[in-house]
C-alpha cells in the first residue's frame, strides 16, 4: 500500500516568484500601459499595485516601503495618462471583467452552479469627483451616507469565492439593469445557473416580477419592513406562503413567501428567535426545504466565501476618481480569484490518488494570506524594501532604542 506523502518529502515548491508572475503579468497583458522607453516598465506599475492589494494598503505606503519601486505619484500619473484618460468607463468595466475572467478554475462550463449577486458599499467621504452620479446615497455607515457602489456576481467553489462579473453601479443605474449586465456576463462565460442567490438590495417589485419569468431558481432575501410583512414573521417552524410587494412607481407582483426561523444563541447579542424571509422565483420547482434553503443562502457570507475575502485584498485610496477605485476593487477580486485557480491548478497536477488530501492539505497550508505574503515577497525580491529608515536632525547623544 502507497504511503501517503508527507512535507519532508516535497521535491516541489509554491515559489514566491510564480506567485508575483501570476499576478503582474496577467495585469500586465490585460490593462496595457504602454511604457516602453520610459524608466519603468508596465510591469513596475502594476507591481507597485498588487502589492498594495497584497497588503490591504495605499499605494503612497507600499511606494515608500520598496526601495527601488516608481513613486505613488508617477504610478497615479501613469495610470491616470496611460489608462483611465485612453479609456472611457464603460471600457474600463469591460477590461476589468475580462480580467476577472481570465484565469478561471477549469471545468466551471460543466455543470449548473449556485450564482451569487451582491451589493457593496465602500464609504466616500468628500464631494464626487466628476459628477454627482457617481456617489450613491444608503445607510449610514462608517460616518457617511454616501458610498462608491459596486455589485458583484461569483459563484462558491469548494467553500472559495470566485468573481466572474463586476459592475460600478452609479447614483441613476436600476439594479435591474445592473443585474442584468452581470448576468449577461455570466452567460458569455458559458456558465450555468442552477440558483441564483441575491441581497436584499434587489428585493424590488422590478427585479422580482423579472425573475419571475427566469428559468432557474432565484432566492432573494427581504428586508423586514411594513406592518403587514412584519406580521407573517411568527411561529416557530418554517412555513412557505405568498406574498404580494407593492411599489407606486413599478407596480405589484406576487411570488413565494418562504419564512425560515432560527434561533440567534447570542450571536450578534441577540437570543430568541429570527426569523429569515425570501423570495423564492422562478419557472423551476425549488427542490430544498425552507431550512436547507436558508442555510444555503447564509452559507454564501461565510468567511471564504463573501466580500471579507475582496475587502482584505482592496487597496485603501483616499483618491475621489472613481476609475481609479474601480480599479483596486477590480485587483482585490483578481488575487482571490488568482488564488482559487492556483489551487486548482496545483490539484490538477496532482496524481489522482492523492487529490483528495492535496485539496485538505492546500485548504490548511495555502490559505489565502500565505498567498499574499508570497505575492509580496516575490516583489520585495525584484525591487527590495527599506530595512532603515534614515533620521535627518543632528544627535547630541546616542539614541537608544533597543538594547542589545
Amino acid at each position: 500500500m502507497a504511503r501517503r506523502p508527507t512535507t519532508t518529502d516535497a521535491t516541489d515548491a509554491i515559489t514566491a516568484e510564480q506567485v508575483r508572475a501570476l499576478a503582474v503579468e496577467l495585469l500586465s497583458e490585460r490593462l496595457p500601459l504602454g511604457l516602453d522607453g520610459y524608466k519603468y516598465r508596465d510591469a513596475d506599475v502594476h507591481q507597485v499595485v498588487v502589492a498594495a492589494a497584497a497588503q490591504a494598503r495605499s499605494v503612497e505606503s507600499v511606494a515608500r516601503q520598496l526601495a527601488a519601486a516608481p513613486s505613488a505619484n508617477r504610478v497615479r500619473q501613469v495610470l491616470a495618462e496611460h489608462l483611465f484618460a485612453q479609456t472611457d468607463p464603460e471600457a474600463l468595466e469591460d477590461e476589468c471583467n475580462a480580467l476577472l475572467a481570465a484565469r478561471l478554475p477549469p471545468g466551471l462550463d460543466r455543470r449548473p452552479h449556485r450564482l451569487a449577486v451582491d451589493l457593496t458599499l465602500v464609504p466616500y467621504h468628500g464631494a464626487p469627483f466628476a459628477e454627482d452620479g457617481e456617489v450613491r446615497r444608503g445607510e449610514a455607515k462608517s460616518g457617511t451616507t454616501r458610498f462608491h457602489c459596486y455589485a458583484t456576481a461569483y459563484l462558491v467553489r469548494a467553500g472559495r469565492r470566485v468573481t466572474l462579473a463586476l459592475a460600478f453601479v452609479r447614483a441613476e443605474d436600476a439594479l435591474l439593469d445592473v443585474l442584468q449586465e452581470l448576468l449577461d456576463r455570466v452567460a458569455a462565460l458559458g456558465l450555468r445557473i442552477e440558483r441564483l442567490l441575491l441581497d436584499r438590495g434587489f428585493a424590488s417589485v422590478a427585479v422580482l416580477a423579472w425573475l419571475q419569468a427566469r428559468p432557474f431558481v432565484a432566492v432573494v432575501a427581504l428586508p423586514k419592513r411594513g406592518a403587514r410583512f412584519k406580521a407573517l414573521l411568527t411561529g416557530r417552524a418554517g412555513y412557505r406562503t405568498t406574498y404580494t410587494m407593492e411599489s407606486a412607481q413599478e407596480g405589484a407582483v406576487t411570488f413565494a413567501l418562504w419564512v425560515a426561523v432560527a434561533y440567534a444563541a447570542g450571536r450578534r447579542g441577540k437570543h430568541g428567535r429570527e426569523y429569515l424571509a425570501f423570495a423564492v422565483l422562478g419557472q423551476a420547482p425549488c427542490p430544498l426545504p425552507v431550512a436547507r434553503l436558508a442555510d444555503e443562502y447564509r452559507s454564501r457570507f461565510g468567511v471564504e466565501s463573501s466580500y471579507r475575502l475582496m475587502h482584505q485584498r482592496r487597496p485603501r485610496t483616499t483618491s475621489r476618481d472613481p476609475a481609479l477605485r474601480l480599479l483596486l476593487v477590480a485587483v482585490a477580486c483578481l488575487l482571490v480569484n488568482l488564488w482559487v485557480y492556483a489551487k486548482a491548478a496545483l490539484v490538477a497536477a496532482t496524481a489522482p490518488r492523492f487529490r483528495a488530501a492535496a485539496r485538505r492539505w492546500l485548504d490548511a497550508h495555502f490559505r489565502l494570506d500565505t498567498f499574499a505574503d508570497l505575492l509580496l515577497e516575490g516583489i520585495k525580491a525584484r525591487w527590495g524594501a527599506h530595512n532603515a529608515l534614515c533620521y535627518p536632525f543632528p544627535l547630541t547623544t546616542r539614541a537608544r532604542i533597543a538594547e542589545y
